[in-house]
């Protein structure tokens, strides 16, 4: 039903401005020619056509026989009009009035109409809304001077049919321009929003070419996005500097640091404290070399390549579970989905393997490792029973250097770069990583990646 709610216009700013405008002009357009036709029914006179007159001269003929003259008028005039569209009106000068046999009422104002042109010399057209008169023709009866005209009322078909045609224009017409104003107004939006998630997903030299950018406040929300789009830019480089530099920098000194360490003993200096040293020249070595696996893999290229799942993660799930064996804890790993990914191997598995040892190191006991699989994307969530993180903590632990208060102590081994080289990795295959409390207790991580065919 996705694709339904998709047909909603009202879910984007085109749809609803498209469709504000469209009625808009569409009311307007009704109002006002409905308006006018129900205020304003205009007097449309023209010369009577030549079948016009022959109906008249028919109903006069009828009217003047012998048998004509018998009976009462209205029921004479309505004899008169059989095997006819018309009703027969009689005006009558004396007592100026109109006189027809039983149908629909004429309305008020027929008999001022009539009046108007009741002395005409030769008979005319004269329309008012819906009712056509069709005369003078002169009639005398019983001493009395009479005009007759013949009467017909439109049709709602025929009545209504100038308006449909009128309406459908106005359709045809509102719509194009409504169409084009609305699509006027988000173009540059839809480019500024492809800009964003250009942009997000690590593409820092996307710029919304300077050709479509418009001189109004679009425009400048266009130029403001490029300012942006630069300054990210440079910081995001001098990050990447900045953290190479660091690392290449701190190795000269860990290099003499360690060889000082060789010679000390060699000279047999207190083991304890040379123990010490050592231990804190391997966290540094990790450090750095953790950061230049950051800088290497934020850095890297959208390179992919076809692989089996299973097979891709068979050697980092052996090595799970050897490690967790000689931690005396457990691994539980559901069955592996037997797909084919295009992925980058060697940046999905470091994803997966450091967010597995760090569930590993902070469990008590049991790991759990398992995997979800639609049309459009596949997931492993890992699972952990440790001390588990409050959703605050949860949002932060992808950081740089980040070590939430319980689960990231320096005794467990960690630097605070191991997650952060996974968002990275994960990033770079436009999946998403998140962190939530599990359930039970300790910590699940969920990393989503697309399906690419």
């Amino acid at each position: 039903m996705k694709w339904i709610k998709g047909l909603n216009p009202m879910r984007a700013i085109m749809g609803r401005l498209f469709l504000w405008f469209w009625v808009t002009f569409i009311l307007t357009a009704v109002l006002a020619v409905w308006g006018s036709r129900l205020l304003f029914q205009e007097l449309e006179v023209s010369a009577a056509s030549n079948r016009e007159i022959q109906e008249l001269t028919k109903v006069y003929e009828r009217l003047t026989e012998p048998r004509g003259r018998r009976g009462p008028f209205p029921l004479l005039l309505d004899r008169s009009a059989r095997n006819m569209n018309y009703r027969v009106i009689a005006y009558d000068f004396a007592e100026q009035r109109l006189i027809h046999g039983p149908g629909i009422p004429l309305p008020r104002g027929a008999v001022k109409d009539i009046k108007g042109i009741a002395n005409q010399s030769s008979p005319i057209s004269i329309k008012r809304g819906a009712l056509t008169f069709i005369g003078p023709i002169k009639y005398e009866r019983s001493g009395r001077d009479y005009a007759v005209f013949l009467a017909r009322f439109t049709s709602p078909e025929d009545k209504y049919q100038p308006f449909v045609y009128f309406f459908i224009v106005a359709l045809i017409t509102t719509t194009l321009l409504s169409w084009l104003f609305a699509k006027s107004l988000t173009r540059p939006i839809i480019r500024v929003q492809r800009s964003t998630r250009a942009l997000a997903s690590g593409n820092w030299q996307v710029r919304i070419q300077e050709s479509d950018i418009r001189n109004d406040e679009l425009g400048k929300l266009a130029r403001d996005f490029n300012s942006m789009a630069d300054q990210l830019e440079q910081l995001w480089n001098g990050q990447q500097r900045l953290l190479a530099d660091i690392s290449h920098e701190l190795r000269s000194p860990l290099a003499r640091l360690q060889m000082a360490l060789g010679l000390a003993h060699q000279q047999n200096i207190d083991s304890a404290t040379l123990d010490r040293i050592d231990r804190e020249a391997q966290r540094m070595e990790a450090l750095i070399k953790q950061l230049l696996d950051l800088s290497r893999v934020e850095s890297g290229k959208r390179e992919y390549q076809s692989h089996k799942l299973s097979l891709l993660l068979q050697d980092i799930l052996t090595d799970a579970q050897f490690e967790a064996a000689n931690r005396n804890k457990a691994l539980d790993i559901d069955t592996v989905p037997s797909i084919d990914i295009q992925a980058n191997g060697v940046l999905l598995c470091r994803a997966i393997e450091n967010v597995l040892r760090n569930a590993l190191r902070h469990s008590r006991y049991l790991t759990k490792i398992s995997f979800d699989v639609s049309e459009s994307q596949w997931s492993i969530c890992i699972q952990d029973d440790g001390a588990g993180l409050t959703p605050e903590e949860c949002d932060r632990i992808f950081a740089p250097f980040y070590r939430a208060s319980l689960a990231r102590e320096r005794e467990s081994g960690g630097v605070g770069l191991g997650l952060s080289i996974a968002k990275a990795a994960v990033d770079l295959h436009d999946g998403s990583i998140d962190a939530k409390p599990s359930e039970n207790a300790g910590l699940a991580v969920t990393l989503t990646f697309p399906l690419r065919h």
